[in-house]
């Protein structure tokens, strides 16, 4: 067994150094940076020193500069003062003031709670210049909101030096509010200013909108500005600019001014499929294909909305074909001869999955109305495609300003879905008049809640009274569930007619209905409604009443199923312009209802064009009424011509009847209208319109022949003018009959104020 054997003098060697590096380290130690902060009495150490970040580990001169500027830009602190002395900071501060009590006068439009929320919302907490310019600047930014643009605030404060707080007293001079006058649009003129006026919010009051907000808020107008530029980049001008002027008025109103400098137009170019990660088979590419190809065919101009559809119907092809997790991007590339050509990018994701699902903001909106919108629930996979989806179908219900979705990841493979959202106003009243020679003096209101205590439930409720009609509508709609975007609606309805000048009866009726309604894409919608419906027949004159009328007179018992097909892609705005309309409508009246039931048929068709300052239009319209046991149809459920479907003919003045005070009407109808319009006021704010038109229109079929009725056409031309000035459309309309019977009732001349259909 060996020995150990110890070397003392390298033990000692070993000792030394040991000792060396624990003093070396004590020296270390003892050399920690120390602050010594003084001036501070309402402020804690800790709480300064923690405002300091990016500590160096060794004292520096330059970083006391650094520590002015922290301190400085806390807004805690009126003046610093740093010095360095080996490891210690010296720091000398002097601080603000705490506000102790605010004090608001002359605030009539905010009240004290409002402005007390503000406060608290911007920790205004500090007497200092940076946040009290901070605090009046959003405090006139709110006023501005409301249309208080000249708002004048003024403040004194009362000091107490020993606690170091003042009392702020606030002079809020709020003023007027400031009105838009007039809006005037400078465009290169290729869309017409009445659909740029549809899409503002900006609007002017007029007597055709009485309770229009004409506020001017600067908010709205920046957001006008860009709806306008969103809107003509959706219309193929890709390099629109949009600027405006403000034109200040001593009245304390202001013109606004568009300038629009719209550009060229582009076109498509290509559209191309990029796989590179090959996760698409043969087949599903050459379907995409196809309905890229079948997209080029029909649409030339150039359009993001429709590259999104696009991208929807690929989308859905993709997901047909099994494949789940993708994602889609739109790559645009414009071209020198002002075309654009799109790269979809297909892409595989890895999917994550949803922890949680908040919503914020939606003090007034249920949760349940926002989630069954939603395409996900808490445990799904979600992808940005689903996110962007979700998002317009928030939008698409018009009940919020603004939304929002944000993912939170929660780790690698899950996320919290945060659905921020801004509630608007949802209630309108809306209010009208219409004057003219067929209708006579009428006047039109109406209420709508979009959003009826927070359901997400609309209401409508509308009010229409004339010389010869009375009518109170109610319409109530809601989703249909959760796993649907149907809607569904129920509905009551009163309606006084006077047919007595015409047909010599008076009729009351009396609806309600419960119905379901739903996009099927969006240009086409379906609506299936189911009516009981109570009819009163007076007879005002026996000798001259048909005699289906003067056989139900009293109460009659119907029970109707109608059904309604409607495609649409005619321009908003109050001058049909450009598009396409086709409306299929069937109602059926069951054999159990009193006058032993009907089926009715009719298709309308309209198309409009235009071109510089001209508008072309056609419309159609074919019916067919047939009684399911063989009975005489009622008069008033039959087809009629006259007044503005058939213009120089009165109201019910042309096609069968009995007398001049009985029309019957026909089972089946032809119409046929030619307009062509041009504006003789070159693009103004409220355009003056030259007609000319031409009419036909062929009523046919009764059970019962009529004394006076024959199968012929009619037909008339004629002009007009109408003006769509500031009070509403104007009309005033000549026509003269070229085909007509010497029984027909003619009217040449008509006028009419608020409706020019």
């Amino acid at each position: 067994m060996k020995k150990l054997r110890i070397n003392y003098s390298t033990l000692k060697y070993n000792l030394l150094i040991l000792f060396t590096i624990g003093f070396l380290s004590q020296e270390i130690y003892s050399r920690e940076i120390i602050f010594d902060i003084k001036g501070n009495d309402f402020t804690d150490t800790d709480a300064i020193v923690s405002i300091l970040d990016e500590i160096p580990d060794n004292p520096n001169i330059e970083y006391t500069n650094e520590i002015i500027r922290i301190l400085y830009n806390s807004n805690l602190f009126s003046n610093v003062e740093v010095k360095l002395e080996e490891n210690k900071y010296s720091i000398i501060v002097k601080e603000h003031p705490n506000i102790d009590k605010i004090y608001f006068k002359n605030n009539e439009r905010l009240k004290n709670d409002d402005l007390k929320l503000l406060v608290s919302e911007l920790n205004f907490t500090k007497f200092n210049s940076s946040s009290l310019n901070l605090f009046i600047s959003e405090l006139k930014k709110i006023y501005e909101s409301f249309g208080y643009n000249n708002v004048k605030i003024n403040y004194s404060e009362i000091e107490y030096p020993e606690t170091n707080t003042v009392d702020l007293n606030f002079n809020i001079n709020e003023g007027k509010i400031t009105k838009i006058n007039k809006i005037i649009i400078n465009s290169n003129n290729f869309i017409p200013n009445e659909d740029i006026r549809s899409i503002i919010k900006s609007k002017t009051k007029t007597i055709r909108n009485i309770f229009a907000n004409n506020n001017y808020k600067p908010n709205v107008l920046e957001n006008d500005q860009y709806l306008i530029d969103n809107y003509f980049k959706k219309n193929g001008f890709l390099d629109v600019n949009v600027s405006t002027k403000i034109e200040y008025l001593q009245t304390n109103k202001v013109n606004i001014y568009f300038y629009i400098e719209e550009g060229d137009v582009y076109s498509f170019a290509s559209i191309d499929i990029d796989d590179s990660n090959i996760i698409l088979t043969q087949s599903t590419r050459d379907k995409i294909n196809d309905t890229i190809d079948l997209f080029l065919t029909k649409e030339k101009i150039f359009s993001i909305d429709k590259v999104r559809n696009l991208k929807k119907n690929i989308s859905s092809i993709v997901m047909n074909s099994g494949i789940d997790y993708f994602e889609i991007q739109i790559l645009e590339k414009k071209e020198n001869n002002k075309t654009v050509n799109i790269y979809f990018q297909i892409l595989p994701i890895i999917p994550k999955y949803t922890n949680q699902i908040n919503i914020v903001g939606n003090y007034r909106t249920f949760d349940k109305v926002i989630r069954r919108e939603l395409e996900i629930v808490e445990g799904d996979a979600i992808y940005d495609n689903q996110i962007k989806s979700i998002r317009d179908k928030l939008i698409s219900l018009n009940l919020f300003e603004t939304v929002n979705l944000k993912k939170e990841e929660i780790d690698e493979n899950t996320v919290n879905l945060i659905i921020e959202v801004e509630e608007k106003q949802t209630g309108t009243f809306n209010a009208g008049l219409s004057l003219g020679t067929l209708d006579g003096f009428s006047i039109v209101t109406g209420l709508r809640e979009r959003n009826f205590y927070g359901t997400g439930r609309s209401l409508d409720v509308l009010l229409n009274t004339s010389e010869d009609r009375n009518q109170f509508k109610l319409i109530t709609t809601n989703r249909l569930s959760y796993e649907n975007d149907a809607d569904i609606s129920y509905s009551l309805n009163y309606r006084q007619d006077d047919f007595s000048k015409a047909s010599s009866y008076k009729l009351n009726t009396f609806t309600s209905g419960i119905g379901i309604g739903y996009k099927i894409n969006d240009n086409i919608t379906h609506n299936i409604d189911l009516e009981y419906a109570l009819k009163d027949y007076n007879v005002t004159n026996s000798a001259t009443v048909s005699n289906t009328i003067l056989n139900s007179s009293g109460t009659n018992v119907s029970y109707l199923i109608k059904n309604n097909l409607r495609y649409s892609t005619i321009n908003p705005g109050f001058i049909s312009k450009s598009g396409n309309l086709i409306n299929f409508n069937n109602t059926i009246e069951t054999p159990t209802s009193s006058n032993n039931g009907f089926v009715k048929n009719q298709i309308m068709i309209k198309k409009f064009y235009n071109s510089d300052n001209s508008i072309y239009g056609i419309q159609g319209k074919f019916g067919n009424i047939f009684s399911l046991n063989n009975n005489d149809i009622l008069n008033d459920d039959k087809f009629s011509l006259g007044g503005r479907s058939l213009r120089g003919f009165d109201n019910y003045g042309a096609g069968p009847r009995n007398s001049r005070t009985s029309y019957v009407g026909g089972n089946n109808i032809a119409l046929l209208k030619l307009d062509y319009s041009y504006e003789i006021t070159n693009n103004s704010n409220f355009p003056f319109y030259f007609n000319v038109f031409n009419d036909y229109g062929l009523l046919w079929e009764n059970k019962t022949t009529p004394t006076q009725s024959d199968n012929n056409i009619r037909s008339s031309a004629g002009f007009g003018i109408k003006y769509y000035s500031p009070i509403g459309p104007i009309g005033f309309t000549w026509g003269f009959p070229l085909m007509d019977e010497e029984y027909d009732i003619k009217r040449m001349f008509l006028f009419s104020v608020g409706n020019l259909d």
